[in-house]
C-alpha cells in the first residue's frame, strides 16, 4: 500500500532540524509495509489539496515565517479542514499548531484571525521566553515517559484534549497539560525531531496512518 506523505513549509518550518521528524515517519511506514511517497508544499504553491494525503507534517518557524504561512494557508483552509475531518493524521511541532486555532495575538498586540479549525487562543509575550528540556507521559501510547525540548514565546488558551501531560522540566516551562489531539491531529510546541527522540510515539503515529490508508 501507498503511503502518501505531506511536508508542509518544508524550507521556512525547519528551524531545529523537523526534517528529521519526515524521514523518521518514511523509515517506521516502510518497516510496516508501505511504500512511501513525499510530497513537499510551501508558500510559493497555489495547489495543495490535502485530502490527497495520509499523513501531514508541519515543524517550528520563527514567528515571522509562521505568519507568513498562516496567510499562505487561508488559501486552502477548507481543504485543511475536509482532511481533519475525514481522520488524516496531522502532526504540527513547535509554532506550528498555533495557526489553526481561533485568534493569534502577536507580542506588539496585533490580533490575527486563526484558521478555526480550533477554538484555542494564543498570545504571545516579547519580555519572556519559556524553554527547556521536558519529559511527558503520553496515555494513550501506554502512559510512558517521553523527552523534548520546548523553546516559545506564547501562550495557548482553551486546549480541551491535551497531548502530553509535562512531568518535569529543566529550564522555565511550565508542568501541566501540553499541546493537542482531537481526532487523528497532534499537536506541541515541543521542537525538533520530536519523532526521533521517541520513537513508539513515531511507532504510534505510523501504526495510525498505515491502518488508514486506502490503497
Amino acid at each position: 500500500m501507498k503511503a502518501r506523505i505531506l511536508y508542509l513549509y518544508y524550507d521556512i518550518m525547519n528551524l531545529y532540524g523537523e526534517n528529521g521528524n519526515i524521514r523518521m515517519m518514511e523509515r517506521v511506514l516502510k518497516e510496516k509495509g508501505a511504500e512511501v511517497v513525499i510530497d513537499r508544499k510551501t508558500i510559493t504553491d497555489t495547489e495543495i489539496d490535502f485530502t490527497e494525503f495520509d499523513f501531514i507534517y508541519c515543524g517550528c518557524g520563527t514567528e515571522l515565517s509562521r505568519n507568513a504561512c498562516l496567510e499562505h494557508l487561508r488559501g486552502f483552509e477548507s481543504s485543511l479542514k475536509t482532511a481533519y475531518e475525514n481522520g488524516t493524521v496531522m502532526l504540527f511541532t513547535g509554532n506550528s499548531y498555533e495557526m489553526l486555532g481561533e485568534s493569534l495575538t502577536t507580542a506588539d498586540g496585533v490580533e490575527r484571525e486563526g484558521l478555526g479549525i480550533f477554538d484555542f487562543t494564543v498570545k504571545e509575550q516579547g519580555t519572556k521566553r519559556y524553554s527547556g528540556d521536558v519529559t511527558f507521559n503520553c496515555t494513550y501510547t501506554g502512559d510512558e515517559t517521553l523527552i523534548g525540548y520546548i523553546n516559545k514565546c506564547s501562550e495557548v488558551q482553551g486546549i480541551k484534549a491535551p497531548l502530553f501531560n509535562v512531568t518535569s522540566v529543566v529550564g522555565t516551562v511550565k508542568e501541566g497539560a501540553e499541546g493537542l489531539r482531537e481526532k487523528n491531529f497532534f499537536g506541541t510546541q515541543v521542537i525538533g525531531p520530536v519523532t526521533v527522540k521517541n520513537p513508539k510515539f513515531a511507532d504510534y503515529l505510523a501504526d495510525l496512518v498505515y491502518k488508514n490508508l486506502k490503497n
